[in-house]
C-alpha cells in the first residue's frame, strides 16, 4: 500500500540524494491523472548528477545547489507520446491544443529559473533598475515566468504590483480546470492546459507571497466606471452606442487602469512599467503613456531537445544562481498534479503529488510549501546504524564513523594554514586599518570598471581625500589584486575571482584568495596558533586589530563572545558529528525546562567546539532536514540585555557584497522568519 507523507522541499533533498546514490542518472516523469488515459506517465527526459559526487554530504550539497543537467527530450517524440496519452490523433486538428500544452510545459523552466524570458531590447537596456521602479504584472507575466524573473533578478529596485484581475483570471482557469475534472465527459487536452496554467499561476503568486523575500503589493479591482460597457443595458438612449456588445479586452483594460492609477499616485519621476508578453496589451500601454516591460515567452521549441543546468548565471551581477532538484520536482508536481523520479533500471522511484484523489489540502501546506511524497520505493542509504542508546539514529556507516569518534571528530578548514608557509615576522608585514564593508564594495566596483581613478575610489569608499584610501591601496597591492599607474588603479587577474567569491558568498574561496595578502595570512596564523577554547590576544595588531578581527569573522576563522574576546572557529564537523555535538551542548545548557536561548547555545559551540555561528546555522538546518535531530523554537521576546552579542557576516544585498551585523540572541538568525528566542534540540528516535 502506498503511503503519502506531507514533505517540504528541504526534507525531500535527502530522498532525492538517495535516488542519485543508487543511480547518477534518473528519469523524470509527470502525470495528470484525469487527462492522461491509462496508467502511463509522460517522460520529460533525464536528470544527471555531476561527476565526482559520491559521499552522502556531497550528494546532499549537489542536490541543493543545482549540480545537475536536465536533458529534455526532443519535441516530436514528446508530442506523439502526449497525443497518445490524451487520446488525440497527432494531426492538424489536434495540433493547436498540443502546441498550447507543450508551450505551457516550457514555461515551467522559466518559472524555476532554468531559462530566461527574452525581453525587448529597449526594456533590457534599462536593467537592472538603478532607482525604484514599480512593475505591474499581467496574467501572462505570472504564468510564463516574467514575474519570477523580475522578483529573482530585479528586486528590490523593482517593486511588484499584481492587479486583482490577474488573480481573478488565474482563479477562472482553476475553476474551469476543476469543472473539467468533475465533468462526465473529459476533454483531456483542455483539462491538461487548464491544469498547467491555473496551478502553475497560483503557485507563482503563493511562492512570491509566502516563500520569497519579494514584497508583492495588491491593487483594488477597477471596473465600475466601465461597467455599462460589459453588461447588457436596455436604456434606449444608449442603444445607439452599442454598449451591449462585450469588449474582449476588458481584463487587459483593467490591468492597464491599475497601472495608470498607480502612476497617478506615484511621485514625480517614479517609473511604472507594465510586464506583459501580450502584444495587444503592450501596444495599448504605449498608447496610454505606460512603458511596457515586454518579453517573449519561451516556447516549446526553445525548451524541448535542450540541456538545462541547475546552476545559472545572474545576467546582471555575475553571481551564480542555483535551482535545487527538489524545487524543480515541486514545480512539475504542481503544474501536472504528480511528478516522479525514476532510476534508469526502474527499480526505485520517488513520487511527488500536489493534486489527486484522496490528497487533501490546507493553508498551512502552502505556508510550508508541503506536497505529498510517496517514498515507498526510494532506496535506503547503503548502510544505516541502528538506534544508539541516547535515542539518536545517525546515518554514519557510509563514512565509517563510530559514535565515539563522531562526537569528537572535527574536520578543520584551517588545519593546513599553519604549515603552508614559514612563520611571518610582524615587522615584515604592513598591518592596516580600513572599513571592511567599504573594501568589499570597492572590490566590486573595481571588477565592474577594471580601472578607476583615485578620485573615483575616494568617492566609492566615502573618504575625505586621497589619504583616506592609502591603506585600501596597500592592502590590495600586497595581495596582487591591483596595480597602480598614474593614479589609476588597474585590476589584476585575481580581482574577478575575489569579486565573484564576494557576490556568491563563497567563504572558502574568499578565505583562500585573501591568504595572498601577507597581513591577513599573519592574522590567520595567529588565530590558528591560539587553539580552540582560547581567547586571541591582539598583541602586535594594536590599531589594526578591529579590521582583521572583522575580516576573520566574515571569513569564519574566528567569532567573538561579548565580554570575553575573540575565539578561533576552525571546526567544520560533518552532519553526523555535528548532530551529536549539538545535542550534547543543548543538554549541558538545559536547566530543566527543555529550552535554551539561541545565543547561549551558539556561543557554547564557539567556546568549546570552535564552530562558527554561520557554520552552526547551516549544519543545524541540514541535520534537521536529514532527520539527524529534531529542533523547535518557542518564545518571541528578545532580551535586550544581550543585544551586544553580535557577529559580522557577509551578505549580498541588491547584488552588492556588504558586511552585516547579526544578533545571536534573536531567534530569526537560526530560523529566518521566526522571532522565537528559545531553542529545543532533541535526538530522533529510530
Amino acid at each position: 500500500m502506498s503511503i503519502h507523507t506531507l514533505t517540504s522541499p528541504r526534507e525531500a533533498e535527502s530522498l532525492i540524494a538517495r535516488m542519485f546514490k543508487h543511480d547518477h542518472t534518473c528519469i523524470v516523469r509527470v502525470r495528470e491523472d484525469k487527462a492522461f488515459q491509462g496508467t502511463d506517465w509522460l517522460s520529460l527526459g533525464t536528470i544527471a548528477m555531476e561527476n565526482g559526487v559520491e559521499t552522502t554530504a556531497q550528494l546532499m550539497g549537489a542536490v541543493r545547489r543545482g549540480a545537475f543537467e536536465w536533458n529534455v527530450p526532443k519535441i516530436d517524440p514528446t508530442r506523439q507520446t502526449l497525443a497518445k496519452l490524451l487520446g488525440l490523433k497527432d494531426d492538424q486538428k489536434s495540433e493547436p491544443k498540443l502546441h498550447r500544452a507543450l508551450d505551457a510545459m516550457a514555461a515551467i523552466s522559466v518559472r524555476t529559473g532554468l531559462q530566461h524570458p527574452r525581453f525587448d531590447p529597449q526594456a533590457l537596456e534599462g536593467m537592472p533598475f538603478r532607482r525604484s521602479t514599480t512593475v505591474v504584472a499581467d496574467t501572462s507575466g505570472a504564468v510564463q515566468g516574467g514575474l519570477d524573473f523580475v522578483a529573482r533578478y530585479l528586486h528590490p529596485a523593482a517593486r511588484v504590483k499584481v492587479p486583482a484581475i490577474v488573480q481573478m483570471e488565474i482563479v477562472n482557469f482553476a475553476e474551469r480546470f476543476l469543472s473539467g475534472r468533475r465533468a462526465t465527459k473529459t476533454r483531456c487536452a483542455d483539462l491538461l492546459i487548464d491544469h498547467l496554467l491555473s496551478q502553475g499561476g497560483q503557485r507563482v503568486l503563493l511562492r512570491l507571497e509566502l516563500q520569497a523575500d519579494t514584497e508583492v503589493e495588491r491593487t483594488f479591482l477597477l471596473g465600475d466606471p466601465l461597467r455599462s460597457a460589459f453588461q447588457s443595458d436596455k436604456d434606449p438612449e444608449l442603444s445607439e452606442l452599442n454598449f451591449s456588445v462585450s469588449i474582449r479586452a476588458y481584463a487587459d483594460r483593467l490591468i492597464l487602469e491599475a497601472a495608470r492609477h498607480h502612476q497617478a499616485q506615484a511621485n514625480l519621476g517614479h517609473k511604472v512599467q507594465l510586464l506583459t508578453s501580450d502584444q495587444g496589451l503592450a501596444r495599448m500601454a504605449l498608447a496610454e503613456g505606460i512603458v511596457p516591460l515586454f518579453f517573449t515567452s519561451v516556447e516549446a521549441k526553445d525548451f524541448f531537445g535542450h540541456r538545462l543546468t541547475g546552476t545559472t548565471l545572474d545576467p546582471f551581477s555575475g553571481r551564480l544562481r542555483d535551482t535545487s532538484i527538489a524545487s524543480l520536482l515541486w514545480e512539475l508536481a504542481t503544474a501536472f498534479g504528480s511528478a516522479r523520479l525514476d532510476t534508469s533500471d526502474s527499480a526505485h522511484n520517488l513520487v511527488v503529488s500536489a493534486f489527486g484523489d484522496g490528497l487533501s489540502w490546507s493553508p498551512y501546506q502552502s505556508h510550508a510549501d508541503l506536497l505529498w511524497c510517496n517514498q515507498d520505493a526510494v532506496p535506503p542509504w547503503p548502510a544505516q546504524l541502528s538506534s544508539s542508546p541516547n535515542g539518536l539514529s545517525l546515518r554514519m556507516a557510509e563514512k565509517g564513523i563510530s559514535k565515539k569518534s563522531a562526537a569528537t571528530k572535527k574536520v578543520t578548514h584551517l588545519a593546513k594554514l599553519s604549515a603552508h608557509a614559514a612563520e611571518v615576522e610582524p615587522t615584515q608585514v604592513s598591518l592596516l586599518r580600513f572599513n571592511v564593508s567599504q573594501l568589499f564594495g570597492l572590490i566590486d566596483a573595481l571588477d565592474n570598471s577594471q580601472s578607476m581613478s583615485e578620485e573615483s575610489i575616494v568617492e566609492v569608499v566615502g573618504a575625505r581625500n586621497r589619504e583616506g584610501i592609502e591603506e585600501y591601496r596597500r592592502f590590495l597591492i600586497s595581495g596582487g589584486f591591483i596595480t597602480l599607474e598614474d593614479r589609476m588603479w588597474t585590476v589584476g587577474p585575481k580581482i574577478q575571482s575575489l569579486a565573484v567569491a564576494l557576490r556568491n558568498e563563497s567563504i572558502d574561496e574568499l578565505r583562500r584568495l585573501l591568504l595572498s595578502v601577507p597581513s591577513y595570512d599573519l592574522f590567520s596564523q595567529r588565530i590558528t596558533a591560539t587553539g580552540v577554547g582560547n581567547v586571541w590576544e591582539p598583541g602586535e595588531f594594536k590599531r589594526s586589530a578591529t579590521t582583521y578581527r572583522m575580516l576573520g569573522e566574515v571569513t569564519q576563522i574566528c567569532a567573538p563572545i561579548a565580554g570575553e574576546g575573540l575565539y578561533p572557529t576552525p571546526s567544520v564537523p560533518d552532519l553526523a558529528a555535528f548532530a551529536l555535538i549539538a545535542i550534547q551542548r543543548f543538554r549541558d545548557l538545559d536547566q530543566g525546562d527543555g529550552l535554551v536561548a539561541t545565543g547561549i547555545w551558539l556561543e557554547d559551540l564557539i567556546r568549546k567546539d570552535g564552530i562558527h555561528p554561520e557554520i552552526a546555522r547551516l549544519l543545524l538546518n541540514d541535520a534537521s532536514a536529514t532527520n539527524l535531530l529534531s529542533r523547535s523554537t518557542e518564545g518571541s521576546t528578545t532580551d535586550i540585555r544581550f543585544d551586544n552579542h553580535v557577529i559580522q557576516v557577509l551578505r549580498v544585498q541588491a547584488g552588492k557584497p556588504v558586511v552585516t551585523t547579526v544578533h545571536l540572541y534573536r531567534g530569526d538568525y537560526l530560523i529566518p522568519g521566526k522571532s522565537s528566542t528559545s531553542l529545543r534540540i532533541q535526538g530522533v528516535q529510530s
